[in-house]
């Protein structure tokens, strides 16, 4: 069997900027990827470097205007602030309407089933779509309704789709975890109910993630902030963004010796 890279791009919000880092890295090196699998953050990213096959347009497109236009179709509603046809609307902008088996460097995004609570993993039909269903956090990004099914963020049941990557036909598999970080909180006392619920969602995300990253390869784990759950706030400071960019080169460079192998 020949030997393929698969490159898993886990869920993180914002912090999602790490996988541009990582991918310029890596293109820098010369290490060559045979197929991505993204869950949420991971999916966009994943889908907009197979569609460019530029990283530096990838970093332009997300820099510049992803955040700022998706805080401007904030909308509050029962299902969330964004409704699912303003998200594909937007995302048309960037991808059209490719689908992903016609994308050069096969792309696989991971969805969750909102009834089932399985994961979902979508290789065909259009990539707006499957990236709107890979993005789609509670309450704040629609679900979508595909093939009878209601579809939402990716991360909820595969942090980093490693075990995807498997499936698609990848016998060495890189996984980037955005969550390795644990935030140092004061006493439980001192502790406002914002903070509670903050500490237990990265709790929950940090161990989820690890487990996911049992089915790396090779581990790609930047130092990145975990008090912003999303971080989209931050991201209308360009500097800040590029911060996290750098963090995931960084660490990416640190492992290319052990990719090369």
């Amino acid at each position: 069997m020949e030997n393929e890279t698969g490159l898993a791009l886990g869920s993180g919000g914002a912090r999602g900027y790490a996988h541009i880092g990582v991918l310029k890295a890596l293109k820098e090196e010369n290490l060559k990827i045979d197929l991505i699998t993204g869950s949420s953050i991971g999916a966009l990213i994943g889908v907009l470097y197979s569609h460019y096959e530029s990283v530096g347009k990838v970093e332009e497109v997300l820099l510049e205007s992803y955040w700022r236009e998706v805080a401007g179709m904030v909308r509050p509603s029962k299902s969330g602030m964004i409704s699912a046809k303003k998200v594909q609307e937007f995302l048309r902008e960037f991808i059209g309407d490719v689908k992903l088996e016609d994308l050069d460097l096969p792309v696989g995004v991971i969805a969750t089933d909102f009834h089932s609570s399985e994961s979902v993993l979508i290789r065909k039909g259009s990539a707006i779509e499957a990236v709107q269903a890979s993005i789609a956090f509670p309450l704040f990004i629609e679900p979508l309704k595909l093939n009878g099914k209601t579809l939402w963020d990716g991360g909820l049941s595969s942090q980093v789709p490693t075990e995807a990557a498997r499936k698609m036909g990848a016998t060495r598999v890189i996984g980037v975890n955005l969550n390795e970080t644990l935030e140092k909180t004061p006493p439980y006392e001192e502790m406002n109910s914002y903070g509670i619920g903050r500490k237990a969602i990265t709790t929950l995300q940090y161990h989820m993630t690890r487990m996911s990253m049992e089915g790396a390869d090779i581990k790609i784990s930047p130092n990145l902030d975990p008090t912003k759950l999303l971080g989209f706030e931050t991201l209308v400071k360009k500097d800040e963004g590029k911060e996290i960019i750098k963090k995931g080169y960084e660490k990416a460079k640190e492992v290319i010796k052990d990719i090369k192998k």
